[in-house]
């Protein structure tokens, strides 16, 4: 008898967690971000004010006592364990790590200083530095030496010294910055009576989860009580199921132990180019269900929230619950066919309804983007209204039918139903990256490390470990999906609400028919594209390539404005809102004079 592989179990565990943790924590970001635009664009008060004071000595305990396990658990794993044939990519991830949080550290005591003025000879030497930017573009500068030198020097003598110099300096460098930073933190607070913990707003979405749980659970005596209670349950869980069908990043390999069971200490150092693991290896594909239909799957679930929101309108007992039940159920209904649709153009392109598989065809093409553009505006527009949120929001509409199905609820009820939609933008904005947007894949990353190459011709070569390839493919994704969430959020304060006859027009008149042309001439290019021969097959793929050389310019650009925009200084400007005020601004502003009794 076999025996149980129970490190196998516990990576499906731990995947099933990072899904539901990280996407749902997303979904709580974009709560934060929504009240924070909010407040700048309809200038009221934020989110900010959220606090939890704490005691002095707390707070530097608080501050201090993480930082010593993290600097601990470094140095073990630095010194105590033998990484045998992973100690490169150690050696790069700690160099990395340490530059990284010196350089942070660097920058947010530069900040503080600036911001209070120097207290000690330390301050004064900080300040000395000028510009606290002057931290970022030496950590920057060091980030790209440190990663050229490695590649370069890959395999050499001077290579391999550098490496373990970077294994043990970068591990103590790093342990010393985080402590540093703590110790910093701690001693700047240490004459506070009192200090507030407030994370930037991010308290007060904690706050409302917390409150939420203690209101009161309100069902009107005319309502179907079973119905009533499970409809937030029908709407809240299976939109968070469906990110099991997600991949997120890319396989994961280990080798095995003499029983043949996985063995974690074991993740193989480097992956060749073309394959997926070295043999004997076992692949752990960075995906909680891996399934044949998983596009399919996908609709299955996120369907049921139809059936949610048409059961509380239902089991309320209200008219106004009712109508915005009925109004829910029939735009879901018109979007959900729009955006299966959209798809069939792309499923026909990548010839597979598992979502993997579709991202590994982008990988070795080109994003579905780039194929099946009018399919990536018609699905995110289908997506936008499928979540009920502005300017589609017809079904809460709150100066027509006061809150619409969900009316009357309150507590726990009512807050799964509004975390719901929030959820919803996160799986949309991760279908849409994993079919669109190439998923996880990176422009020339490939399993191997960095490598452009344009029309067969290798421009540019660099090994990297594979732990570091897997890691910058999830940081990638979490990146798109990110980027997508905020444009989502950026329309609810760009556009009007829709009249509920626009809505249905829309989705029947315009995107319906504008999808179903899209699969017609997804057909004919194929069937070009199949009699075209040899010279267009090979054509096509140096389009593709230099597809991928446009995103990489493209991000690279983005990079550096947003960079750039972030370093800018910020500018308060007097917006003068009247023609008066104009006027009296333009003859030299309005005489003043001493109140008189």
């Amino acid at each position: 008898m076999a025996s149980i592989d129970f490190v196998y179990y516990g990576l499906v565990l731990a995947k099933v967690l990072f899904v539901v943790l990280v996407f749902m924590h997303v979904a709580v970001f974009l709560t934060w971000a929504d009240r924070r635009q909010g407040a700048m664009i309809q200038d009221r008060i934020g989110p900010n004010r959220a606090v939890i004071w704490l005691p002095t000595k707390i707070a530097q305990g608080a501050a201090v006592a993480p930082a010593l396990l993290v600097a601990g658990a470094i140095l073990y794993l630095a010194f105590q364990t033998d990484p045998g044939g992973d100690r490169t990519s150690r050696a790069m991830i700690f160099t990395q790590l340490a530059i990284f949080f010196s350089w942070f550290t660097a920058l947010v005591i530069a900040g503080r200083v600036r911001q209070r003025g120097p207290r000690n000879t330390f301050d004064l030497a900080v300040q000395s530095v000028g510009d606290p930017r002057n931290f970022f573009y030496t950590g920057v500068a060091l980030h790209a030496v440190v990663f050229l030198a490695a590649a370069t020097l890959r395999g050499t003598e001077l290579g391999l010294t550098l490496r373990d110099f970077g294994y043990g300096g970068g591990a103590f460098v790093l342990a010393f910055a985080i402590l540093f930073g703590a110790g910093y933190a701690a001693y700047s607070i240490r004459n506070e009576p009192r200090v507030g913990l407030r994370l930037i707003g991010l308290l007060h979405a904690a706050a409302d989860g917390l409150k939420t749980i203690f209101k009161e659970d309100i069902i009107p005596p005319g309502a179907d009580r079973l119905l009533h209670s499970i409809a937030p349950l029908i709407s809240f869980f299976p939109a968070l199921a469906v990110f099991a069908v997600i991949p997120w990043g890319d396989t994961l390999c280990f080798g095995t132990d003499e029983a043949g069971h996985i063995a974690l200490s074991q993740l193989q150092s480097s992956v060749a180019r073309g394959e997926m693991c070295a043999p004997g290896a076992v692949a752990v594909p960075l995906q909680v269900a891996n399934l044949d239909v998983g596009i399919l799957f996908f609709f299955a679930l996120a369907g049921t929230g139809i059936v949610g929101a048409a059961l509380a309108g239902w089991a309320s007992d209200n008219k106004f619950s009712l109508l915005g039940g009925l109004r829910a159920a029939s735009q879901m209904v018109s979007y959900e066919v729009t955006m299966g649709l959209t798809l069939i153009g792309a499923i026909m392109m990548f010839d597979t309804l598992r979502l993997d598989e579709m991202v590994a065809w982008q990988a070795s093409n080109t994003w579905g983007i780039f194929v099946q553009p009018l399919a990536f505006f018609l699905f995110f527009a289908a997506a936008v209204a499928e979540s009920k949120r502005i300017p589609f929001d017809l079904p809460e509409g709150e100066s027509e039918i006061v809150a619409g199905y969900f009316t009357e609820y309150a507590g726990m009820k009512f807050a799964m139903f509004f975390f719901s939609e929030y959820i919803a933008v996160v799986s949309s904005s991760a279908l849409l990256v994993t079919i669109f947007l190439g998923g996880w894949h990176l422009p020339f990353l490939e399993r191997s490390g960095l490598v452009i190459d344009i029309g067969g011709t290798v421009l540019f070569q660099a090994a990297l470990p594979h732990a570091a390839v897997v890691v910058l493919g999830v940081l990638g994704f979490m990146l798109k999906l990110v980027t997508l969430c905020w444009l989502q959020l950026m329309i609810r304060w760009t556009l009007p609400r829709f009249r509920y006859d626009q809505l249905m027009r829309l989705g029947w008149r315009k995107l319906l028919p504008a999808s179903l042309v899209n699969i017609l001439f997804t057909g004919l290019i194929m069937l070009a594209v199949a009699s075209g021969g040899e010279k267009l097959a090979a054509a096509l793929g140096v389009a593709a390539d230099f597809t991928m050389l446009l995103l990489a310019l493209v991000g690279a650009g983005a990079l550096v404005y947003l960079v750039i925009f972030l370093l800018k200084p910020r500018e308060k400007r007097r917006i003068l809102a009247t023609t008066s005020a104009q006027f009296s601004a333009q003859i030299g502003g309005t005489r003043s004079a001493r109140m008189g009794a």
